[in-house]
């Protein structure tokens, strides 16, 4: 008897045993039903959604065509110059979408007018934009000189301020660092041999490079202060003018308020004004009427201009002191050579 009871107890609990497993069983497959028919849902949520976006989309497009449809233009040629933060949009109308931004006194190259709107059809980077009249000036707007401190009164013999050919800092493209691009040492660029030439015993040199390229130059002017607002230099030699190519807008302008600027500071500084090394005719005879207004000296390097045993030339190769080789590459070639720098020193030493 006992062991009957025994062997029903078994038996039982293997029956509850399967009976726990078939439900866990059951369970899990009812949690899988589940979760499948959560992602179900999800999927085809998302799927809606994407083709609602997509017939937004698509509505918009319409729509925008059919406001490009609507709108006409009269043909026109002028330059005007961008106001402050002037909003470039892909149609001609407010709401529509912004392409751009540009910067002030940038110049803006209209091509056509909307009759419906009054926007302006600009080209802008290969291609064409849409900007409001309220954007632009036909007249370039003038940015004032900064501030004016007081006159310093420390002294320095004489202050370069230049470009690359007066110093540039080292990098891949050539074997120097902070003197005059081209040039084999320092001591061979046009600032070292005319200091040493003149007997300077205190002198500064600098890049204003930034401010060849700039649309906005009188906000670059500040870069001069670590030198005009610290010293009364007794001569004030100005080297730009190589990259005004293509930004010539405005450069008359903002040449004689960056002279207005330095008098400020070095009343009593003779101003030279060095022509330009690579001839470009626009840029000189701008860099001469300034001068000639400004009562600046100009030295000219009309007979070096363009001569050949004057420059580097691509595909050359220097080696340099601690023996690697460059090659004369795009950036470097038309750059003075060591007898382009000779050349330039010994005008602007006769002139001194």
């Amino acid at each position: 008897m006992r062991k009957q009871i025994v062997i029903f107890l078994w038996i039982s609990l293997v029956v509850l045993i399967i009976a726990f497993g078939l439900l866990v069983v059951y369970q899990n497959k009812q949690e899988a039903a589940r979760l499948a028919e959560e992602a179900r849902i999800e999927a085809e949520q998302e799927r809606l959604e994407a083709e609602k976006e997509k017939a937004e989309e698509e509505a918009k497009e319409l729509a925008e065509e059919g406001k490009a449809e609507e709108y006409t233009f009269t043909d026109m040629e002028a330059t005007y110059y961008a106001l402050s933060k002037a909003t470039v949009r892909e149609n001609p109308y407010d709401s529509a979408e912004i392409i751009g931004t540009l910067t002030t006194d940038q110049r803006v190259s209209v091509v056509a007018q909307c009759n419906e709107t009054d926007y302006y059809k600009i080209k802008i980077n290969g291609d064409y934009g849409y900007i409001s009249p309220q954007d632009i000036s036909e007249e370039y707007i003038d940015i004032p000189l900064p501030a004016i401190g007081a006159v310093p009164s420390a002294t320095k013999d004489i202050l370069f301020i230049g470009n690359s050919i007066t110093l540039y800092p080292p990098t891949a493209d050539w074997w120097g660092a902070y003197w005059g691009c081209g040039a084999t040492t320092a001591e061979n660029d046009y600032v070292h041999q005319t200091v040493a030439a003149k007997g300077y015993n205190t002198f500064d040199y600098m890049s204003l490079r930034s401010w060849e390229f700039s649309s906005t130059r009188n906000y670059e002017l500040d870069d001069l202060d670590k030198y005009i607002t610290k010293y009364q230099y007794g001569t004030i030699v100005i080297e730009l003018g190589e990259n005004v190519k293509g930004h010539e807008d405005h450069f008359k302008e903002d040449l004689t308020d960056m002279i207005k600027y330095i008098k400020a500071y070095n009343p009593n500084a003779r101003i030279v004004m060095l022509d330009n090394f690579w001839k470009y005719d626009s840029i000189i005879k701008t860099k001469k009427a300034v001068a000639s207004e400004m009562g600046c000296t100009y030295v000219s390097l009309a007979d070096i201009q363009g001569v050949s045993e004057y420059q580097l030339h691509a595909g050359d190769q220097y080696t340099a002191a601690d023996g690697t080789v460059y090659t004369i590459g795009s950036f470097l070639a038309g750059h003075p050579n060591d007898a382009g720098f000779a050349a330039i020193a010994q005008r602007l030493i006769a002139a001194l």
